[in-house]
């Protein structure tokens, strides 16, 4: 997230009880106008480069895909 071009908070924790404390998850908190225009160039490049995937798209993959995939949220907690 980049605040007025001067406030950046940066990392991987979702803002609930799981994320910040069982699972180690933490975010940076930044000021400076520099890294925070380097870090919208970067999220702009991230943005230009993403694509939107369709519901329709997720329920066509593969019957192996799907089963990896589900099998995979089991272990979702731990990961």
């Amino acid at each position: 997230m980049i605040v007025d071009g001067h406030w950046v908070l940066l990392g991987s924790a979702n803002w609930d009880t799981r994320s910040l404390r069982l699972n180690f998850e933490l975010n940076v908190e930044a000021y400076g106008r520099t890294f925070a225009s380097a870090m919208e160039q970067i999220f702009a490049q991230k943005i230009a480069a993403a694509r939107e995937v369709s519901l329709a798209e997720m329920d066509g993959r593969p019957l192996l895909i799907k089963l990896r995939d589900s099998i995979a949220r089991l272990f979702s907690p731990y990961l």
